[in-house]
């Protein structure tokens, strides 16, 4: 952020030496002159600079190794690379409603249609959080860092032990590092918009750690997914529930699941 303010103050100084050094009164070319001096110090030197970081973060994070606290540096500049993702591909994403964004850390679901769920999310979500993803993420080195420097927690359906890890240590982010974890209960992709059935090993999450569940809508993904080449998919994005910890206790993680699935089919019937 401090190298964008940097930027800017280039721009203005660039900008004004030039309205007056060289008296060009039009606008139009004013305007220019103090766009170009913040494009390169945007696109060069912040751009560069963050993917530097990310090459030196190889050695880092070449093996797995999880964040002792999820950066929102991290987070903000893997935002800029969604918003970028997204427009070249054609997806426009908009928030429904009025609602903020809870403060207090907890459990996100979102249904799961394509690949670039994530990318959504990523443009929309505030504060800390960490996304649960599959084991074969962490087989390409430059995914692996870029993953793991903002906390992804990894699992795999015939890997028990890793996913008893999973959840230590997403009990540990919701409860001792002020950070939500968020899951697709799905466990895959449905590509059609249709619910599949939700598995049961996410919610015990929010047994262990006693915290909200969230229910994150995305509809219109379908589309994203189907498009014809040069058509913008809109994507709808909305968080549309919570259920508070007193409403699930005592209950079973296969119970919590069905009672959030039909939370998600009541929801996408309306």
């Amino acid at each position: 952020s401090m190298l964008i303010i940097v930027g800017l103050l280039l721009s203005i100084g660039a900008s004004i030496g030039t309205y007056y050094g060289f008296g060009l009164f039009d606008k139009s070319l004013w305007y220019l002159f103090l766009l170009i001096p913040f494009v390169i110090t945007f696109f060069i030197i912040y751009l560069n600079l963050y993917w530097g970081i990310v090459l030196i973060g190889i050695a880092k994070y070449r093996k797995i190794v999880y964040p002792k606290k999820v950066s929102k540096y991290h987070l903000f500049n893997v935002k800029l690379v969604s918003q970028f993702v997204l427009a070249l591909n054609g997806v426009k994403v908009k928030k429904i409603g009025n609602k903020k964004w809870p403060q207090e850390p907890g459990l996100f679901l979102f249904n799961h249609v394509s690949d670039y769920d994530p990318w959504v999310l990523y443009t929309m979500m505030k504060g800390r959080y960490a996304f649960v993803g599959k084991k074969a993420l962490r087989d390409i080195v430059m995914v692996r860092c870029i993953a793991s420097s903002i906390g992804t927690l990894y699992v795999d359906n015939g890997d028990k032990e890793l996913n008893y890890e999973m959840v230590d240590r997403a009990v540990e982010y919701i409860t001792e590092k002020e950070t939500s974890v968020v899951i697709a209960p799905e466990g895959t992709r449905n590509f059609t918009g249709d619910l599949l059935p939700f598995k049961h090993g996410g919610f015990n999450i929010a047994k262990r750690a006693k915290c909200p569940i969230y229910f994150i809508g995305i509809s219109g993904m379908e589309n994203a997914v189907n498009k014809r080449k040069g058509h913008i998919a809109k994507v709808k994005v909305e968080l549309f529930g919570t259920i508070k910890p007193e409403e699930y206790e005592g209950k079973t993680a296969g119970e919590i699941a069905v009672m959030c699935e039909n939370k998600y089919r009541s929801y996408f019937k309306q």
